[in-house]
């Protein structure tokens, strides 16, 4: 009889062990995705606040991999016609809109 109770003892010492391990792992694992989501999140601007980006633009723009002012910033005018397309001679100024994201991107 003394054995079964040791080994009952250890046993669920083992399961309380690995239950506690789990619920550590479900939490630390969803609360790191919390953090690194949140912290991407940090790093995309929104270009629509730039006067002559609306959705459809910044949609064609985050497509390319432009998400930050900086990147932005960094275009010319042609690579700007390149990514958005010819309409954006009729929508807006291509120099402005750069203009208005080195403005952006100096502020940050």
């Amino acid at each position: 009889m003394g054995t079964n109770v040791w080994l009952y003892f250890v046993l669920g010492l083992l399961v309380g062990w690995l239950i506690e391990w789990l619920i550590d792992w479900w939490y630390w694992r969803r609360k790191c995705q919390r953090v690194a989501v949140s912290a991407s999140a940090d790093l995309i601007d929104d270009l629509q606040q730039i006067r002559g980006i609306g959705p459809v633009i910044a949609k064609k723009l985050n497509d390319a991999g432009i998400t930050t002012f900086a990147e932005l910033a960094a275009l010319t005018v042609t690579q700007l016609e390149e990514i958005v397309g010819e309409e954006i001679r009729r929508l807006t100024d291509e120099e402005d809109i750069l203009r208005q994201a080195r403005e952006r991107a100096a502020r940050k």
